[in-house]
């Protein structure tokens, strides 16, 4: 693969070989030497046909119109000289890239370059810029535009061919970015997307409170998020969706991937019975599988 050169909205930091083992969880630490490691050897695995696949894995940077500076990773499997399908995996509400990442051989492994990033002032361990408390849905909607818009650019990326997939609140966003700029966005997978989320920013809004999860939000988040009618921006997207949920999800409930599924105009709902809000073990596995096999069918 040629060296990557400098563009207006990102540029390349490092390459590496793999070298993260994959775990079946949604969550978990962040890998101490994610923050600095380089290195470049190429680790060897073995595809689901059984031919052996080397995944290389890039340090990528965007930067937004404003300058803050967007940080992720990107698996990317062997290429053949033909440009490849690309999924951009956004994390949850006060989370980070590297609760995700296990996933990114999988998906490189069928073909599809996977990109994790963190939102700017997206949690605690953000390696993006900003802070927490600067952070609402419309500022991590236009992160996730920023990125859109420059994976497109990508010499190796098909920009037909541009998936978006988020868990919780990343999966509220990608759902209010697929639905701003649809004929961007081939397909769209949301793992319990926290539609939740403007119904609970009134409740805290009228009673003047700002902490979720021991996270103090700032407050412009809750005076923009009451407002969003996010039943009613939904169908402006009419391409492909699939989303996944547990039955046994006390954050989200089920009913609002329910509901979801009654406006979308092509819409799958899978539920996996007994998972709660994040997927560990059988459960992982089974969702990432579910997403790779749908994706693959809109290439």
């Amino acid at each position: 693969m040629k060296n990557l050169q400098d563009r207006f909205c990102w540029y390349q930091e490092e390459k590496s070989g793999a070298d993260v083992s994959p775990k079946e969880s949604t969550g978990g630490k962040p890998a101490e030497e994610q923050g600095g490691q380089k290195d470049r050897d190429g680790q060897a695995r073995r595809s689901a046909g059984g031919m052996r696949m080397t995944i290389m894995t890039e340090e990528m940077t965007f930067v937004r119109k404003d300058g803050k500076r967007i940080r992720g990773r990107i698996y990317l499997p062997e290429r053949q000289g033909e440009k490849l399908p690309i999924v951009i995996f956004c994390h949850g509400f006060g989370s980070n890239y590297r609760e995700l990442m296990h996933h990114g051989e999988g998906f490189a492994e069928a073909g599809i370059c996977c990109l994790f990033f963190d939102f700017c002032g997206g949690g605690p361990e953000s390696f993006s810029d900003g802070g927490f408390e600067e952070m609402t849905v419309g500022t991590e909607c236009e992160d996730l535009e920023t990125v859109i818009g420059c994976v497109k650019a990508l010499d190796y990326v098909d920009p037909r061919r541009v998936f978006l997939q988020g868990e919780s609140m990343g999966g509220l966003v990608s759902a209010m970015a697929a639905a701003r700029r649809p004929e961007d966005i081939r397909a769209l997978a949301l793992w319990y997307p926290a539609f939740v989320i403007p119904e609970g920013a009134r409740k805290r809004y009228e009673a003047g409170e700002r902490e979720v999860f021991g996270l103090r939000l700032g407050e412009a988040f809750d005076r923009e998020a009451k407002d969003i009618d996010i039943y009613g921006i939904l169908p402006a997207y009419r391409g492909p969706v699939l989303m996944i949920h547990g039955d046994q999800d006390e954050i989200v409930p089920l009913c609002y991937s329910e509901r979801a599924l009654s406006v979308y105009g092509d819409a799958r709902l899978i539920v996996i019975p007994g998972a709660g809000h994040g997927y560990d073990g059988a459960d992982s596995a089974a969702a990432r599988k579910y997403s790779i096999d749908f994706l693959r069918a809109q290439i």
